[in-house]
């Protein structure tokens, strides 16, 4: 099969296209005729040897992306949820190999979710590692419920873009902090207040937020204390020694002390696919949608790859691979 692949770490021109032999599905695994494939900053930082999770990719050469959809080729033993010629969407764990860039990926049926037929396949592919972040961030960390008073910074990146829709799916109210090219995009996806980061200091005129929601991880709970509630939670996207001390710290103050307590937290993304498949119900319905910027055929991934590291990309980055 064709694939981007790399042997060892360095820059974009690291990056090959040629051929690979194709995977093999172990038990519960499913192999998938990948039709297209994200691009998330994990990749490039795995090609660059940053990855926090770059030891447990194994072998080489490294076939990086995480996020693909496609159709159902075969399966491996003991697969019970997905058949040949089924259409999927799915996350590799970010705790394993990637492969996604390529022409067919194995990958456990737990980590996919069934695509639905009015999604295409470039749509969905660029949901699963921003999309779950944004769910997991707001849902599972943040509880974010009615009426709440939700700010995003980086509202337009992967993350941001899908942060918003579901924030306002939830019935809260949407901060979206961006740039001024993309303060229109933020309004267009449903945020109530746009703020200019760049004309305007955020960190003093939002206010009692529950969640304020990180997805650049250029902040901290110290500089966002003040946009925050009683009981507030900082996000970030971002694991740092300093944010885990602020885990620490503030886990341990509420638990001791009381719920008003602002709290500091981190967002590892898991590839929960009932989540997954949550996000494309709402795609299906067309409650929220998937904005792609650049869309690449795969023998152009290193082009993607400088693309997503200048940190700029409105919505999301996929690779057309069939």
């Amino acid at each position: 099969m064709k694939a981007i692949y790399f042997d060892h770490y360095g820059g974009p021109e690291v990056l090959r296209y040629g051929d690979v032999p194709d995977p093999r599905p172990r038990a519960h695994e499913v192999l998938v005729d990948v039709h297209a494939a994200a691009v998330n900053p994990r990749d490039w930082l795995l090609r660059e040897g940053r990855y926090f999770a770059r030891h447990l990719v194994r072998g080489r050469p490294i076939i990086p992306g995480s996020d693909i959809s496609g159709v159902v080729h075969s399966t491996g033993e003991d697969v019970t949820r997905f058949k040949p010629g089924d259409a999927v969407v799915g996350m590799q764990s970010a705790l394993g190999s990637m492969g996604g860039y390529a022409e067919r990926i194995a990958i456990h049926e737990d980590h996919l979710a069934p695509k639905p037929s009015s999604v295409s396949h470039i749509g969905a592919a660029a949901i699963p590692t921003a999309g779950l972040t944004a769910w997991q961030a707001l849902h599972d960390l943040g509880g974010v419920g009615k009426g709440d008073r939700v700010a995003i910074i980086g509202a337009t990146g992967g993350v941001g873009h899908y942060a918003i829709q579901l924030a306002r799916e939830a019935r809260a109210h949407v901060t979206a902090i961006c740039g001024p090219a993309n303060t229109e995009f933020a309004q267009d996806l449903g945020a109530h207040r746009v703020i200019d980061y760049r004309s305007t200091d955020y960190r003093s005129t939002v206010t009692d937020c529950a969640i304020v929601l990180d997805a650049f991880g250029h902040e901290s709970l110290a500089t966002c204390a003040p946009m925050l509630a009683p009981g507030g939670t900082y996000i970030t996207t971002v694991p740092t020694i300093r944010n885990a001390a602020d885990w620490a710290r503030t886990t341990v103050a509420r638990r001791i002390s009381n719920e008003h307590v602002q709290h500091s937290t981190t967002v590892l993304v898991k590839p929960r696919s009932e989540q997954l498949a949550a996000i494309l119900d709402l795609m299906e319905e067309g409650t929220i949608r998937s904005s792609i910027e650049y869309l690449y055929p795969l023998a152009d991934a290193a082009e993607a790859h400088k693309r997503s590291r200048g940190l700029h990309t409105r919505g999301k980055i996929v690779l057309q691979v069939r």
